[in-house]
């Protein structure tokens, strides 16, 4: 019996458990910093727009939610957009367009 080898792509003729183990790794890369993109993005931004903790904390998941569904929209109408690419994408123009916002001063109390 012969191994089964993966017929294209940048693992051609490896054997296809070579080419499983790096295809799972990769996504847990990608996942990671996905995550970790959803966790500092949408918090960077709300810190910017409020001095009070509990409102950026409310805010920061309202972002977060509205950056994923946003992000997926824009790879749903571009097919070719990797829906990775459009979330951060997202996020990150979110959080640059905090600078053109006047930041709130600190509170005193």
């Amino acid at each position: 019996m012969r191994p089964v080898l993966a017929g294209t792509g940048p693992g051609q003729g490896q054997p296809a458990r070579l080419v499983d183990i790096g295809a799972a790794e990769a996504t847990q890369a990608v996942g990671s910093l996905l995550l970790l993109g959803l966790l500092a993005a949408p918090a960077g931004a709300a810190i910017r727009l409020t001095a009070r903790p509990y409102r950026a904390l409310a805010l920061s998941v309202g972002l977060a939610v509205t950056e994923m569904w946003a992000g997926l929209f824009a790879s749903y109408a571009v097919p070719r957009m990797p829906p990775s690419f459009a979330i951060m994408a997202t996020a990150t123009a979110v959080y640059a367009a905090t600078f053109l916002i006047r930041r709130p001063a600190p509170r005193t109390d």
